[in-house]
C-alpha cells in the first residue's frame, strides 16, 4: 500500500469512513482491480483537494496535523454516493462506447488490437530477435532507435488507452522521483 493510501485508510479507521476505506482497500490490497483503481484514485484526490493539498503531500498533512486529515476523509466519506454515482455513468457510458465500436465491427474494431500486436511485434524484434541475427551475420541490420518506438507507443497509449494513461504514467513517474528522493 503506497503512503497516501496508508494515511487516508488510517485516517478512514479512525473517523469511522467505511466506504473509504473499502474503496481504498480494494485498490491496494489483494483484491486490487481496475474500477477500485479509478474510484480510489478520485478518493484520493477528493481528500487531497478538501485537505488544501496535493495527493504527494498527504503523509506529511497527515503528520503535521492529523485532524484536518481526518475532517477531510469524513466530508469525502459524506460525498462518496455521489462519487460512486459518478463513476456508475462512467462506465456505462464506457460500456454504450464498447458496444457501439464492436457493432461497426471489421477494420474499425481491428485497427487496435492490430496496432497493439504490430507494437509488441517491433518491440520483441528490437529487444530480441534483431541483436541475435546481428550477432549471427557480418553485416549487421540497422535497428531502430528506441526512442521512436517510445514515442509510437506513447501516441498509440494515447490514442487507444486516453489521455488520462498516459497522466496517470507521468504522475507515477513523478511520485517515484519524489519518493525516490526523499528515502
Amino acid at each position: 500500500m503506497s503512503a497516501i493510501a496508508a494515511v487516508i485508510a488510517a485516517a478512514a479507521a479512525r473517523v469511522g469512513a467505511g466506504m473509504i476505506k473499502s474503496v481504498i482497500e480494494k485498490k491496494f490490497g489483494a483484491g486490487a482491480g481496475q474500477i477500485a483503481g479509478d474510484l480510489a484514485g478520485s478518493v484520493i484526490d477528493t481528500v487531497a483537494r478538501k485537505a488544501g493539498v496535493e495527493p504527494i503531500d498527504l503523509p506529511g498533512l497527515a503528520e503535521r496535523a492529523p485532524d484536518i486529515v481526518d475532517a477531510a476523509v469524513a466530508e469525502t466519506e459524506t460525498a462518496m454516493p455521489e462519487l460512486i454515482a459518478l463513476y456508475e455513468k462512467g462506465l456505462e457510458g464506457q460500456f454504450a462506447l464498447l458496444q457501439a465500436e464492436q457493432a461497426q465491427g471489421g477494420l474499425q474494431v481491428f485497427w487496435r488490437y492490430g496496432w497493439m500486436y504490430l507494437l509488441a511485434v517491433f518491440w520483441i524484434w528490437r529487444i530480441l530477435i534483431l541483436p541475435i541475427i546481428n550477432h549471427q551475420i557480418d553485416i549487421p541490420i540497422e535497428s531502430v532507435d528506441f526512442a521512436v518506438l517510445l514515442t509510437l507507443t506513447s501516441w498509440f497509449m494515447a490514442l487507444y488507452m486516453g489521455g488520462h494513461t498516459v497522466k496517470e504514467l507521468g504522475k507515477s513517474a513523478i511520485e517515484a522521483m519524489r519518493t525516490r528522493k526523499g528515502a
